[in-house]
């Protein structure tokens, strides 16, 4: 690991969210104030809903004034490496490397001596000669790695050549505090999913083998919270059906009683880096079951048996009527287990892990 560091750190994400802020409020708890200073690409996008919660707070940046997925390299590029100068910034935070702002700030650093901690979530692999052009040029700029889980690290080890001791997990991280006042009711029946409305998220694949369970007819009852560009054709095709509930997306202040109405969380996904609402989920203190394809099923949901095949329509069948069958019991101490792991993904363990490879010491650790 890197010596201790003088100097301050700068950390940048596409956008903005209680999950940044979080992590923020750590490194800085950590290091102490006016060392840590974030910054997004925008104030606004057009996927997400989030509200800034450091919008008035003095270690914010903006890099742009126009929506993240608009064009304007040029200008957030010149706002980085001001910021980087006027605050005397020694180590980047950067959330990945696959926009091209972030392979220029990448650059910058690496011909500026300014050290760089890569987050990322990453595990699936890809073109066997582009992944290793990418670990070529990962090394050799960055050299530092913060990532979500054992698969991500597996990857960033075992595909792109990067030492272990130069990686380390957790970088996939929510405010668990935020969730834990809440108790689930055990009793409602009711599995929820909290996912947009798209096709990756494989929610036409849960309502049939929810439907074809049967344990509707038991009384459970299936509510998929997001919405997105999925939600018409959903809503139309079951609009009848009353064991079916069609929600939009719920503020971040509502999510703690949403997840406290259920009995159950599953996430279904066909393609998922991570899935930050398995988190959420487990500091509420609910069980939790994932699809194979979702990146922290082996760190979040080591039980095997809470997992499925996403594509596989008759696991999941057996699975729901699995989880139908689990006594209020049984769903408590899954759900109370799931609190006590998910203390290994807490904020305070982002800000050690990525202090830890920026070589800083923490002055109240």
């Amino acid at each position: 690991m890197p010596k201790s560091e003088s100097g301050n750190i700068l950390l940048i994400w596409n956008r903005i969210g209680d999950y940044h802020a979080a992590r923020f409020y750590a490194v800085e708890k950590e290091l102490g104030q006016n060392r840590v200073f974030i910054a997004d690409l925008g104030g606004n996008d057009s996927l997400y809903k989030w509200q800034n919660p450091l919008q008035a707070h003095p270690s914010y940046f903006s890099l742009s004034d126009k929506p993240v997925e608009t064009e304007d390299s040029a200008e957030r590029l010149r706002r980085f490496k001001k910021i980087v100068k006027e605050k005397k910034i020694t180590c980047l935070g950067l959330a990945g490397y696959g926009q091209a702002e972030y392979r220029k700030m990448l650059l910058w650093c690496w011909k500026n001596g300014i050290s760089v901690v890569l987050f990322a979530e990453s595990w699936y692999p890809g073109n066997r000669i582009v992944d290793f052009l990418k670990g070529s040029v990962l090394r050799l700029a960055c050299q530092r790695f913060l990532v979500s889980g054992e698969r991500a690290k597996a990857h960033f080890h075992q595909i792109l050549g990067i030492p272990t001791n130069s990686i380390q997990i957790p970088y996939s991280v929510v405010d668990n505090q935020h969730f834990l006042g809440v108790n689930p009711d055990y009793t409602a029946k009711k599995l929820l999913c909290v996912a947009r409305f798209s096709p990756e998220k494989n929610l036409q694949n849960l309502i049939t083998a929810f439907k074809n369970s049967g344990i509707d007819k038991q009384g459970w009852t299936l509510e998929l919270v997001g919405g997105g560009p999925l939600k018409k054709e959903l809503a139309v095709n079951f609009q009848n059906d009353k064991s079916l509930i069609f929600q939009e997306w719920v503020s971040y202040e509502n999510l703690p009683e949403l997840y406290a109405s259920a009995s159950f969380f599953i996430l279904p996904s066909l393609f998922e880096p991570w899935g930050l609402v398995v988190n959420e989920a487990m500091s509420a203190g609910l069980p939790v079951a994932v699809s194979e394809e979702c990146g922290c099923a082996p760190d979040l949901v080591p039980d095997n048996a809470l997992h499925f095949p996403a594509n596989n329509l008759q696991k999941l069948e057996d699975l729901l009527k699995v989880i139908a069958g689990m006594s209020t019991e049984k769903l408590r101490h899954l759900g109370e287990s799931n609190r006590q792991l998910i203390q290994h993904f807490s904020p305070k363990t982002w800000a050690e892990a990525f202090l830890g490879l920026a070589g800083f010491s923490a002055s109240n650790v």
